[in-house]
């Protein structure tokens, strides 16, 4: 059976309808309006994340990929700048590659993991939003989105005491204790929320374990339950944190 080829045929041979035909007209257009865009993202963060420049060519494939599902699944009655989720998901599929594909080191991994985290709750908020959640009152507001993602960069850079580089401590040996002492705080905050929030936290942070993984572990909890045990965690700490600050300020 010869290739079906956009423009003729829709699902088992159907002519296309005239919405289909534009539809798939309009995704063939963000997609050719921002394949260049695509190159931008992967160099930035084979910048800023010290990838292996020799791996480009597999990152941009992956992030075509990431495009190509953005231009398919944005809506833009949401509201929501395409340009922006299409940032997100082409990151997103980078990030998948490296994930699967690539060995990084301990350093490398650990502000891989950071993006990755942070990446995952702006990604939940975005897809609140194309799927018609956005006016819930649960939804969060971007400022509480930022402050997540703020709390979520510092578990994911909290290290055990034993995984301070050798040359860290050698070369700066006061970074290294305080580093130390930061992470030691970190998982004693962690250690005061309640049983699965805290379960949570320390398998998806501190073990590397997704959602679904961690899921695992409790009878009749969904992935997605996981997820707002996660924010809700993230709240608490967030709370926590600040609480910290304040008592250290008086």
């Amino acid at each position: 059976m010869p290739p079906r080829r956009d423009g003729q045929v829709g699902r088992r041979g159907a002519p296309r309808t005239a919405a289909q035909t534009s539809s798939s007209v309009g995704r063939d257009a963000l997609i050719e309006e921002y394949r260049g865009y695509v190159k931008v993202v992967v160099a930035r963060l084979i910048r800023t994340m010290g990838l292996p420049l020799a791996l480009k060519e597999d990152f941009v494939a992956s992030a075509y990929v990431g495009l190509i599902e953005a231009a398919a699944r944005f809506d833009s009655s949401r509201g929501l700048e395409f340009r922006y989720y299409a940032y997100l998901r082409i990151r997103g599929a980078v990030i998948d590659h490296i994930r699967v594909a690539c060995q990084l080191s301990g350093h490398a991994f650990r502000r891989f993991r950071a993006l990755e985290i942070v990446h995952e709750t702006r990604q939940r908020e975005v897809e609140g939003k194309l799927s018609g959640k956005s006016g819930d009152a649960s939804q969060p507001t971007a400022m509480e989105v930022l402050e997540r993602s703020l709390v979520a960069l510092r578990l994911a850079t909290t290290l055990d005491g034993d995984t301070i580089e050798a040359h860290q401590e050698r070369h700066n040996p006061e970074r290294a204790l305080q580093a130390k002492q930061e992470a030691k705080n970190m998982r004693a905050i962690v250690a005061t929320l309640p049983e699965k929030e805290r379960t949570i936290i320390e398998q998806y942070y501190f073990h590397d374990r997704k959602f679904v993984e961690v899921a695992e572990q409790f009878s009749g909890l969904s992935k997605s339950w996981v997820s707002r045990l996660h924010d809700r965690a993230l709240d608490i700490l967030r709370e926590k944190l600040q609480q910290e600050v304040a008592e250290l300020a008086a």
